[in-house]
């Protein structure tokens, strides 16, 4: 079955957050934002940023999983809260909403005490936000298993944007590190990036790096998501 680049970037990001963070990886929704923005951004040569804030899920048969706890920025015991990633140039079409992390929100639920009741699993979420994001206030009845409702706030632009600049370093070699394996998991004979790429030039080779085992903060609140 042919790959497309959104599936690619999407297992190079769920790769590399796997396998350096096993223990805490599905609560790692901010890392998830941050590197698979940062992917996006290189393979596909348009601006994506990471984007925290508040977030729905529908779980079927009229359970949710609510990630609306905004006061989470500024609590280190944490709270429910969520990131998902944006693109920033709306001029060149509608603006694209992807969220990573959304493969999570069955074991999230579970968590919870709530059954994942659609008959699907989630893997991520990657579309227009017109079909993407579920619009209006807070949703009370179901929206289905392919949308999600999502609400940037300030607490969470000041949390990311602070998480960010403390630990860049880190940010830098994750990203690095999805970069190879995205393209280890691409054929030697595949043209795949070159047309999504808008320059013809081939890519520099990305270095190997070390990623230290706590690269990642572990003060993140234990309920991100």
């Amino acid at each position: 079955m042919t790959q497309t680049i959104q599936s690619l970037i999407a297992a190079s990001v769920h790769g590399v957050m796997e396998q350096v963070y096993p223990d805490k990886y599905v609560s790692l929704c901010h890392a998830h934002a941050i590197v698979g923005a940062n992917v996006i951004s290189i393979v596909l040569n348009r601006v994506y940023r990471p984007v925290a804030g508040l977030a729905v899920f529908d779980c079927g048969a009229g359970r949710f999983v609510r990630l609306t706890d905004n006061t989470a920025f500024a609590n280190p015991a944490g709270g429910a809260f969520h990131c998902w990633i944006e693109s920033v140039d709306e001029t060149v079409q509608e603006k694209e909403v992807v969220d990573f992390a959304f493969r999570h929100a069955p074991v999230y639920a579970r968590s919870e005490g709530i059954a994942w009741a659609h008959r699907h699993l989630p893997d991520y979420v990657w579309g227009p936000a017109s079909k993407v994001m579920v619009p209006g206030a807070e949703p009370v009845r179901p929206f289905g298993e392919n949308r999600i409702w999502l609400r940037e706030t300030d607490a969470g632009w000041d949390w990311i944007t602070r998480h960010m600049a403390e630990h860049m370093n880190a940010y830098v070699a994750l990203t690095a590190e999805a970069m190879q394996v995205l393209n280890r998991n691409l054929p030697a004979s595949s043209t795949l990036l070159s047309k999504v790429m808008t320059k013809r030039d081939p890519a520099p080779a990305i270095p190997r790096v070390t990623i230290k085992k706590d690269s990642v903060p572990t003060s993140v609140p234990s309920l991100a998501y």
